[in-house]
């Protein structure tokens, strides 16, 4: 999902700090070169599409979802590039069904957001920045390529998020003011058959993830920076007052499978911090990190790459260090993969998949920045051109 903009206190936790090879964690099978794929959809979204983003997998279905914009002609003579959901069998690579967004009436050219999948394989997909009263549709298309529902919502832009328990939470993002906060904003909870339960008003930024909705509020003169932890429904678990002159931003929060939080903030006089909060809202420890370390939320687990170490922790423990040294021009991105596996991205350089009991990869691509891949768990990886996909199996 696209970031919000960041501010310049915290915009350098993206950064990486060193340059070298990979150490210690090991590099398990080096995969350097593509093998045959296992089936290959070279012309998926049409010469004149592209793809958007990369493939989902659902395997309880056998199914890849791809989203893509294909051409859609509304007359004989205007074509549009239309935002497209496509299945595929997974083994085979056979398209399953193919549904577009061309709705009479609604603008060709409004804004899609990255699309959301369910553990039922119910696929969300949020449209913003429209002209029309309704500015913001939000879609629910079923594993069999039907419509469920389809809801309209007053604000031009915002962000969806899927909770655990299978809710849905719109955050509108309103006027942007000094203290970086949206202003105006509203957060929409609708349920999985797109009833609206409830609308609450904001000002800052909002995550939601797991069973939390996080609100984070900033006060550059003054206070500093306020959390505000929300459950499921949208009834306050707990609120936080970061110290004076302190500086924080939603997208450096994270949320454990438990409820616990770990926030990041930055404080005036002695930089970055991790701040653990239990499920209730306890206020646990702080942690003092390097201003370009990047964390990240890791299921029941969080990760803190710093210093060329990648090291594991609990809110209650500390668990696992391995010493892994890599570089890239770009960012480096770390994650939980739906087989359980940590992915380890250092983008342009070498990709590590690694066991989270003992940190050791299993496996280690090198495909360079030119090449994009997706891994995406149990030895399967997707390579996406601008109109298509190919699956790989390692």
């Amino acid at each position: 999902m696209k970031k919000r903009m960041l501010s310049t206190l915290l915009a350098a936790v993206l950064l990486t700090a060193s340059i070298g090879t990979a150490s210690a964690a090991g590099t398990g099978k080096v995969i350097s070169q593509l093998p045959k794929p296992v089936w290959s959809q070279p012309k998926a979204a049409g010469d004149l599409g592209r793809v958007q983003e990369s493939p989902h997998e659902v395997s309880s279905l056998n199914t890849v979802y791809l989203h893509t914009k294909e051409k859609h002609a509304t007359t004989k003579t205007k074509l549009w590039l239309v935002d497209t959901l496509k299945s595929y069998d997974m083994q085979t690579g056979k398209l399953k069904w193919s549904v577009n967004f061309a709705d009479p009436g609604t603008a060709m050219d409004r804004e899609s957001k990255p699309y959301l999948v369910g553990p039922d394989g119910t696929v969300y997909v949020t449209f913003v920045g429209n002209s029309s009263p309704n500015s913001t549709q939000i879609y629910a298309v079923g594993p069999d390529g039907k419509r469920k529902w389809k809801v309209n919502l007053s604000k031009r832009d915002g962000d969806l998020f899927l909770l655990d328990n299978g809710n849905l939470v719109f955050a509108s993002t309103g006027a942007w003011d000094k203290d970086s906060n949206f202003i105006g904003g509203t957060i929409t909870l609708l349920n999985k058959n797109g009833s609206k339960l409830k609308t609450i008003p904001y000002k800052g930024t909002v995550l939601a993830a797991g069973n939390r909705v996080l609100i984070q509020t900033n006060y550059k003169t003054g206070k500093g920076s306020r959390l505000e932890a929300l459950d499921s429904s949208l009834k306050r678990v707990f609120a936080y007052q970061f110290p004076a002159g302190s500086y924080a931003e939603v997208d450096y929060d994270y949320v454990l499978n438990d409820g616990s939080v770990v926030a990041r903030t930055n404080l005036e006089k002695t930089g970055n911090r991790l701040i653990g909060f239990s499920p209730s809202g306890k206020l646990l420890w702080g942690r003092d990190i390097a201003g370009n370390a990047l964390v990240a939320r890791l299921g029941s687990k969080y990760g803190v790459y710093e210093n060329n170490k990648l090291s594991l922790y609990t809110t209650k423990n500390f668990l696992k260090t391995a010493t892994i040294k890599d570089h890239s021009e770009f960012d480096i991105s770390l994650s939980k993969l739906p087989d359980g596996n940590l992915d380890l991205n250092f983008v342009g350089s070498s990709e590590y998949i690694l066991n989270p009991s003992t940190l050791e990869a299993e496996y280690t691509f090198k495909f360079g920045e030119d090449v994009m891949f997706s891994y995406v768990g149990n030895g399967v990886g997707y390579i996406i051109t601008d109109h298509g996909v190919s699956r790989y199996k390692f």
